[in-house]
């Protein structure tokens, strides 16, 4: 495996390890909270393919590897943040949320688009809309996926690049910019850590796709 492929199957495992932390909590990641593991190895893995992060995420692997007493509490704590809210949910998962210069049909039919222009067919359960958080992160995971096989294969791994750019440009970028810069005095620790992590990274890969951009096209 060449390292430029190596580099890309990691950042497809980040964009991966992002969505679990988001998704519902459940046994396995509060394991590996409790273990110190997914702070640890998600930093980690940021670092490795972006190492000018370091001092961005300094604080970050602190807030990841808050303790929490059980399951029920990291679930109450995911709720609070996400769901529920004293009043409203501090933080929303859905990026239509945040948008306020278009209307939210039109946004859910382009991103709708990107996942169907690459054979994904978005799932047709009650409430799970396109612009979850989970579902941009997995939709990343899936296009460096792709771009890490077309790399090893010596095939052209541009349309998956230019995908990653013009999705991280349109959508997933100021979408965590958006839940980072909002305030919440009842966001939990670990999701709030989770959301810097995110972002960070997700601002450093569109920087760095559209470099790899600008090297082949030269």
């Amino acid at each position: 495996m060449s390292e430029t492929s190596r580099s890309a199957v990691v950042r497809s495992s980040i964009y991966g390890e992002l969505a679990r932390g988001f998704a519902y909590p459940g046994a396995e990641l509060l394991d590996d909270i409790e273990a110190g593991d997914f702070g640890f190895d998600l930093v980690d893995l940021v670092m490795d393919v972006h190492p000018d992060l370091i001092a961005a995420l300094a604080g970050v692997r602190i807030d990841l590897e808050t303790r929490v007493a059980d399951l029920v509490a990291l679930e109450e704590n995911y709720l609070a943040t996400f769901e529920t809210g004293p009043r409203k949910p501090p933080l929303s998962l859905y990026e239509g949320d945040y948008v306020t210069d278009r209307p939210r049909a039109d946004l859910l039919l382009e991103i709708d688009a990107f996942y169907r222009h690459f054979g994904l067919v978005p799932n047709e359960k009650p409430r799970d809309f396109v612009d979850t958080l989970t579902a941009e992160l997995e939709f990343l995971r899936f296009l460096v996926a792709k771009e890490a096989q077309a790399i090893e294969q010596a095939l052209d791994a541009r349309p998956y690049q230019r995908a990653q750019h013009d999705f991280l440009g349109r959508h997933l970028v100021p979408f965590l910019i958006a839940m980072d810069d909002t305030p919440g005095d009842f966001v939990a620790p670990f999701y709030r850590g989770l959301v810097r992590c995110a972002r960070c990274f997700v601002e450093a890969e569109a920087i760095a796709v559209a470099r790899r951009l600008g090297a082949a096209a030269a």
